[in-house]
């Protein structure tokens, strides 16, 4: 914002002129202060902090006191010839510079007779420059001046980012951090503005003015000179409020309200009301922000929340809100733009009762088969197991189906010959307590998992063949093998030393998910983790146990393993 010719005036009057003047930084003014008393002032300093918070206002008044002919305890005493030069601007030996505007080499090289030359009608020449973090390159030219200065001349470099600044020039001047103001030392000075000009504010007002300012004089002068310049007789925080589209604190409220409760048609209705009034969203983030860290320390610690609505509501419902504001991205510029992250964090507790499709199956799945686990316990049918692989042939190789498990035949029976049915249930005597009790109980839960693993495994040759067909998901499909079926939920895992594939799956597991539900028949969820598993490259080629066994017989057991040839 461009400073209006009476905030410039406004700025002129109540700009600190002495260290005694300065708001805030008691640290920094005792320590320059003291060094100016007792004549140990350095060559070069360097003033670190936020915009506003007082740095070129105190390199002039260090100016001041390197020159003054009238100095008073390390104080200048502002009423010299060499203290009113440099209050005006007038003063040649002092040079003030933006580096924003002027930091390449040539410019930097163009102050260098100026700093070997003796000043002209002060003690000491004093180079002031601002924005010092643009200076890349033109360092170079003043390095060796900042290690062996010449005694007539003092460097000031002010920065709001000290992380930009060479190590090299770090280690030549002394730095000194600047600290935010508070708000009440913000307001302090705006009330002996307000008393000198004669105009009245509500307390309120100058409260909020000294908040927004988060910390910078600079900004609470400026807002203050937009409000005098209105004309009203008493300043009030409504005025306040619609100067820099803040909403009122009714809103934030209510608006926090509906989103603990879940309330999303009264948060949105209420968030329709802040726009067509012209509110600014940015700033209603961080009022809801503000006012609902408040509420999130005052129940922490048994206090009375801001706002009736936030009252009720315990630490963990306003934790949740909290995050789910602190998730929303003010300068987010897709389709529905901030609004519609508003509105959709609003509705976030509602769309809990509309659960993701493959979850909702997979949460049933998990439920029934948590149902029948506490039904009786019995013992699972034998099952025959499933087809396997040939290493060797390639081919699919189906097992002979496992002998039935024959009934246990009275004493006086005789077991009948080869081809009679077996012996009517009436002869069949039930199993022995402690034989029963030897024989392992599976779950049929775990049972149903490991019989839908196994299945899966069978199947997976399909599975890779589907999913193949996507270019990008081939690499994935191929270095994965499948560890456990749970609940509708596949878990895929990856060999720990290929992990990348694992990150790039998580993206990918929708075309994962498709190919593995397409060949069982169901829809299913994919997990993806690494893990030690040790992934077989594939099926081998027809001739190659031959080959293998042709090379054992040569050269026996002297084999070692190779690189792949990239």
């Amino acid at each position: 914002m461009i400073p209006s010719p009476t905030h410039q005036a406004l700025y002129r009057r109540w700009r600190a002129q002495t260290f005694a003047q300065v708001v805030g930084q008691e640290a920094v003014v005792e320590t320059l202060r003291n060094a100016v008393r007792t004549g140990r002032t350095a060559h070069a300093y360097l003033f670190v902090g936020p915009r506003g918070t007082g740095k070129t206002s105190l390199a002039r008044i260090l100016a001041k006191a390197l020159n003054c002919t009238d100095l008073r305890d390390g104080e200048p005493c502002d009423a010299c010839p060499a203290c009113v030069a440099i209050r005006e601007g007038r003063a040649l030996d002092v040079s003030e510079l933006d580096a924003a505007s002027n930091n390449r080499v040539d410019d930097i090289r163009e102050l260098l007779p100026r700093i070997y030359t003796a000043p002209s009608d002060l003690r000491r020449k004093v180079f002031i420059v601002d924005e010092v973090q643009r200076i890349t390159q033109g360092w170079d030219v003043l390095l060796k001046t900042l290690e062996e200065p010449p005694d007539h001349v003092a460097f000031v470099f002010c920065t709001t980012d000290s992380s930009q600044i060479r190590p090299a020039v770090l280690s030549r001047v002394q730095r000194f951090d600047f600290r935010r103001l508070s708000v009440a030392e913000i307001e302090g000075k705006l009330r002996r503005i307000l008393d000198a000009d004669g105009r009245a504010a509500e307390p309120d007002a100058i409260e909020l003015v000294a908040r927004l300012a988060a910390g910078g004089m600079r900004d609470a002068e400026s807002m203050l000179d937009q409000l005098l310049s209105s004309g009203v007789e008493t300043l009030t925080a409504e005025g306040v409020r619609d100067l820099v589209g803040l909403a009122d604190a009714e809103s934030v409220s209510a608006f926090l309200s509906a989103m603990v409760s879940g309330d999303a048609l009264a948060g949105i209705q209420l968030v329709d009301r802040l726009e067509e009034g012209g509110r600014d969203l940015r700033s209603f983030l961080d009022q809801a922000a503000e006012v609902l860290r408040a509420a999130l320390v005052a129940a922490l610690v048994a206090r009375p929340a801001p706002g009736a609505g936030l009252a009720a509501a315990g630490p963990t419902a306003l934790a949740a809100a909290a995050r789910r504001l602190a998730g929303l991205d003010p300068g987010r510029a897709g389709p529905g733009g901030l609004r519609l992250q508003l509105e959709l964090a609003l509705m976030a507790p509602v769309a809990t009762e509309f659960p993701d499709p493959v979850a909702g199956r997979a949460e049933l799945r998990r439920a029934e088969a948590v149902a029948e686990a506490s039904g009786p316990i019995t013992s699972p049918p034998p099952q025959a197991p499933p087809p396997r692989r040939s290493s060797r042939s390639g081919r699919t190789e189906v097992p002979p189906a496992a002998a039935p498990v024959e009934p246990v035949a009275a004493p006086e029976e005789t077991r009948p010959a080869v081809g009679v049915g077996p012996a009517p249930p009436a002869a069949v005597l039930p199993v022995p307590a402690p034989a029963a009790a030897a024989l392992p109980v599976v779950a049929p839960a775990a049972a149903a998992a490991d019989a839908g693993l196994e299945r899966l495994r069978a199947r997976w040759p399909e599975v890779v063949a589907i999913v193949s067909r996507h270019p990008p998901s081939k690499p994935l499909i191929e270095a994965c093998r499948p560890i456990a079926v749970e609940g509708g939920v596949v878990t895929l895992g990856f060999p720990e030393g290929q992990s990348f594939f694992k990150e790039v799956a998580e993206k990918r597991r929708p075309h994962l998910e498709e190919g593995i539900g397409r060949v069982l028949g169901e829809s299913i969820a994919v997990r993806c983790v690494a893990t030690n598993l040790d992934v077989a490259s594939g099926a081998e080629e027809p001739d190659a146990a031959r080959i293998l066994a042709e090379a054992r017989r040569i050269f026996g057991e002297d084999l070692a393993d190779v690189d792949e040839i990239r």
